[in-house]
């Protein structure tokens, strides 16, 4: 099944783009996710959210993109959170000089369904984005669905897939409609009770540049 939804969501992303790539990538991209309540004490519906990635472009010669992303959350009930937070982003592309975002962001992260095929989650997040190179706002909507099924006392299949939408023009160079799409296929080994590391590959199509980037991603999962 992890195959299949691999080959479909490839598949979707070539469909976008039907006159191929022209600046195509082989990246680098790691990450640490934690996520969790804030105290052990009482009932532990506030929460804390913290990732922080450094992704290494033109064929993982340089540091391309950095992010430091904190937020907090609180969980309505199982299967819904809500969270607002703030995104630090350096971009640095072809030697230029870096280029700073500053992000606000507001999601939600549910649970969509359960069976013995596995489990279906999702994330729904909304960003503001003021970057230095523009005196405009950005509106972004980013739609993030996750699939995993275990497959062994530690090991985890799992595949993802989130499509990012601009909702205006600004003077930096976003572009209202479809932005961007990543899709992810791969496995998570749990360490620890407390660490999982995730590794794969992502499949990254950028409509600005009709780039295909062909990414390996390696990412620590350590909930608080």
């Amino acid at each position: 099944m992890l195959r299949s939804l691999v080959s479909l969501s490839i598949l979707a992303a070539a469909a976008i783009s039907p006159h191929g790539a022209t600046a195509d990538d082989t990246q680098l991209w790691t990450a640490l996710f934690s996520d969790g309540p804030i105290s052990d004490t009482g009932d532990g519906r506030f929460l804390a959210w913290f990732d922080a990635h450094a992704r290494y472009s033109e064929d993982v010669s340089r540091l391309g993109v950095s992010i430091i992303r904190p937020g907090l959350g609180y969980k309505v009930n199982d299967d819904l959170s809500l969270w607002a937070g703030y995104a630090w982003v350096v971009s640095r592309a072809d030697g230029r000089e870096s280029l700073t975002e500053h992000r606000t962001w507001q999601q939600a992260t549910y649970g969509v369904a359960k069976g013995p095929w596995g489990s279906l989650s999702g994330r729904t997040r909304i960003e503001q984005r003021f970057h230095e190179a523009g005196d405009e706002t950005g509106y972004r909507v980013r739609q993030f669905l996750r699939w995993s099924k275990p497959i062994a006392e530690r090991w985890t299949a799992t595949a993802w897939n989130e499509t990012f939408i601009a909702l205006n023009d600004t003077d930096f160079g976003a572009r209202a409609g479809y932005d961007q799409n990543r899709t992810f296929g791969g496995l998570r080994w749990r360490a620890s009770d407390k660490v999982s590391l995730e590794g794969g590959y992502v499949f990254n199509h950028i409509n600005a540049s009709d780039a295909a980037n062909h990414n390996v991603s390696i990412s620590i999962i350590a909930p608080l």
